[in-house]
């Protein structure tokens, strides 16, 4: 039909508008040196998938079933009742009416209090069930989410392929779906449990990258705070440093407690974590939480200025950009309305951050994979998986060690920053149990 016909015309039109768009924007640059190039390699990841071992994966089922079965007697137990524990309106009338948890509540928009995770976190302590209740639910979405759709998602060569999305994100961060591989936990038992079911085929390594700290070195350099540099060059732990400035201690002075606390404002303060928030995530009161970030701001002054410097920046233009040009147009910095206004100021923060970490990511994807063609060694060197800072490939036994020393001198030349990149290297036959290179 004609229409059908006309179609590619359409295409080539809106191509010289879209590309005028770009230039006009200043982001250009972005599209043609990171997101086409990162097209190919990321097909290629698809295609590649990752290998699953089904009888762990069996086997996980069964001990998850059992392991969920406790919790709940566990958790009706403590509630002295029977009960729905995947309804919220039933678990939110036994936390709050029945065993009467006080605290302060958030309510859900049918007035009912909420049972969110988030919300039940804050109350952790308050009583000996929201801990149970805490575990069952991560365990019950591991289980939903991974465990039970995983084996019916395996091809005939026993691997998993997930879909990457380039554009699902408003910093650059890449996305996975079906399944969504960035969102495994990795800090719990049963996160590191489930880890153990992606393996390496025979005769491979699975051998993972891992950057040390990107976000911190990126703030250092783009804050150019001057004891961040210098803690960053020398090697220093930057929470233990952070923590020796704070309280006015020496570094060998610094208690497990100190650092801790330092680790909670070094990432916070860049995602606009206010007094509240440093309170409940520390445990301290309001005055000493307030106290502690003035300390900070007054101590990495660098920072503190960055921090202006972006809010200045959205009020102005509208928008913020990673130091290799990718733009976030934020206009809720005009909108009038405080809410919206404060939102938009903490996005200015963190955005150029996390977007440059992303960036940085997806350029050191596209060199290796120029790397691995040009030395001809696909059927050998595989990159399967990039969650965040870290990148998993599958590597042929003999080859190992060569290819660390290739694909890190990669990761930590990619761009010259004010500080070293670091990158940790291991190395096993399945993404759980991994040794240091």
């Amino acid at each position: 039909d004609s229409d059908h016909k006309m179609r590619p015309v359409f295409i080539l039109e809106l191509k010289e508008k879209l590309i005028a768009k770009l230039k006009y924007n200043d982001v250009l640059w972005v599209f043609e040196k990171i997101e086409l190039p990162l097209s190919i390699v990321l097909s290629e990841m698809e295609l590649n998938g990752i290998k699953i071992d089904l009888k762990a994966i069996t086997q996980l089922e069964k001990t998850t079933v059992k392991e969920l079965s406790k919790l709940e007697k566990k958790i009706h137990e403590l509630a002295g009742k029977e009960f729905n524990i995947n309804s919220p309106q039933q678990m939110s009338a036994v936390l709050f009416e029945h065993l009467k948890i006080a605290g302060k509540h958030k309510k859900t928009s049918k007035g009912a209090i909420s049972t969110a995770a988030a919300e039940l976190e804050k109350l952790s302590g308050a009583h000996p069930i929201i801990d149970f209740v805490l575990k069952y639910r991560e365990l019950q979405k591991l289980k939903t989410t991974y465990i039970d759709p995983f084996p019916s998602l395996i091809n005939k060569s026993g691997r998993i392929c997930t879909t990457y999305n380039q554009t699902g994100t408003t910093t650059g961060r890449l996305s996975s779906e079906e399944p969504n591989l960035q969102n495994i936990p990795i800090r719990t038992e049963i996160g590191q449990e489930f880890r153990k079911v992606f393996i390496s085929s025979a005769g491979y390594k699975l051998v993972s990258f891992d950057y040390s700290q990107l976000e911190l070195r990126i703030a250092a350099h783009v804050s150019k705070d001057k004891k961040m540099i210098e803690a960053f060059k020398r090697g220093e732990d930057i929470h233990t440093r952070t923590a020796a400035e704070i309280f006015g201690v020496d570094a060998d002075k610094v208690t497990t407690n100190m650092r801790r606390q330092a680790k909670v404002l070094n990432f916070g303060i860049l995602y606009g974590m206010g007094t509240l928030g440093f309170q409940r995530a520390s445990g301290v009161d309001r005055t000493k939480a307030r106290e502690f970030i003035d300390r900070y701001l007054h101590e990495f002054s660098g920072i503190a200025r960055y921090m202006q410097d972006m809010k200045d920046k959205v009020h102005r233009d509208g928008y913020v950009t990673t130091i290799f040009g990718r733009r976030r147009q934020l206009p809720e910095a005009f909108s009038g309305m405080p809410q919206l206004i404060s939102q938009a100021e903490r996005m200015a923060i963190n955005m150029p951050i996390q977007g440059t970490e992303a960036d940085l990511l997806k350029m050191v994807m596209v060199e290796i994979h120029k790397l691995i063609h040009k030395e001809k060694t696909e059927e050998k060197v595989k990159l399967l998986l990039n969650v965040h800072d870290e990148l998993l490939f599958e590597i042929e036994n003999d080859m190992v060690n060569d290819w660390v020393v290739k694909i890190k001198q990669v990761m930590e030349n990619i761009h010259k920053f004010e500080v070293p990149l670091t990158v940790d290297a291991k190395y096993g036959t399945n993404w759980a149990e991994m040794k240091s290179i």
